[in-house]
């Protein structure tokens, strides 16, 4: 049953038979098959067809809920009576807001898989609200993220330190200023990231400090991302500020990345977690390796 409830699983969070199929190395059809025997032992229906795709009844919302908790409780029985070893392998699903998914995570997660070859690893990213929520809903296992989430449900803790910094296309006419603080650039267009981000909420904070706030700035253009925000400087709509961990990134792509003066942003990123609820043997390895690589000031993987 517990291989029934696991397929499940993987199969709500991918989103498709095929994809799962594919991962295991089985047919798509086997992957109907079981799914179907799981409905039967269970005697209700989970999914039905939606679109192109599929979406879970009521009494199948209801099962994915217990399955996650009991997958959980599963391991950490496993953790207790000291099997970890042969959980080992598997998917960790980590959710991460856009500069340690797109800059820090991919190289931590390498030098992990070396340790451990057989895990697989699904990396989604969006703002760090979005993956608060992803956090609770249980559909990643952990979140690394620009911002705490200190709440009920939700736990943070401390990774890595940041710093945002003016950027600019190389061919503006402010990227040779020697001179740049806050207030000479207000009227000058700026791009900012979305509501919702870690990295906009780090701004604004700075700004309050100065006794400033975003209606007192030219703000050209909203983003969702990070690349988009250097493809928008880039392209000569304005500057913004991002964080140091993309300034390499950033000469390769003619931008111009430096401090304001009087004007200092910085900021963590956390790691989320469930508050009192135990990862899976193999995300809490992983959970315990980020840590560990940073905790002693450390800033590349060994």
């Amino acid at each position: 049953m517990l291989d029934l409830m696991r397929l499940f699983g993987q199969v709500v969070e991918e989103q498709s038979f095929t994809v799962v199929a594919r991962t295991l190395g089985i047919s798509q059809p086997a992957v109907s098959n079981q799914i179907r025997a799981f409905e039967e032992k269970l005697g209700v229906k989970l999914l039905y067809r939606k679109g192109k795709g599929f979406a879970l009844t009521p009494e199948g919302e209801t099962v994915y809920k217990h399955t996650l908790h009991i997958l959980d409780q599963w391991s950490e029985l496993m953790r207790e009576i000291g099997d970890s070893e042969k959980l080992m392998s598997g998917k960790v699903h980590i959710g991460a807001s856009h500069i340690p998914g797109e800059y820090l995570l991919p190289m931590y997660l390498g030098a992990f898989r070396k340790l451990y070859p057989e895990i697989i690893f699904k990396l989604s990213i969006g703002d760090s609200l979005e993956m608060a929520e992803k956090v609770l809903a249980h559909e990643v296992d952990f979140a690394v993220v620009g911002a705490v989430f200190d709440t009920e449900k939700l736990t943070s803790e401390f990774w890595l330190k940041d710093e945002l910094g003016f950027v600019i296309s190389n061919n503006h006419p402010l990227s040779g200023s020697q001179s740049l603080d806050i207030n000479s650039i207000r009227e000058d267009p700026m791009i900012i990231r979305e509501t919702g981000s870690g990295h906009r909420r780090a701004f604004e904070e700075a700004l309050a400090k100065l006794g400033l706030d975003l209606n007192d700035f030219n703000i050209a253009l909203e983003v969702g991302s990070t690349e988009a925000v250097k493809n928008a400087v880039r392209s000569g709509i304005g500057y913004s500020f991002l964080s140091k961990h993309t300034s390499e990134s950033c000469e390769k792509q003619g931008l111009v990345w430096s401090n304001v003066k009087d004007f200092h942003i910085e900021r963590g990123f956390y790691l989320l977690t469930r508050r009192n609820k135990p990862l899976t043997i193999i995300a809490d390895e992983c959970y315990r390796y980020l840590v560990s690589q940073t905790s002693e000031g450390r800033g590349q993987p060994i």
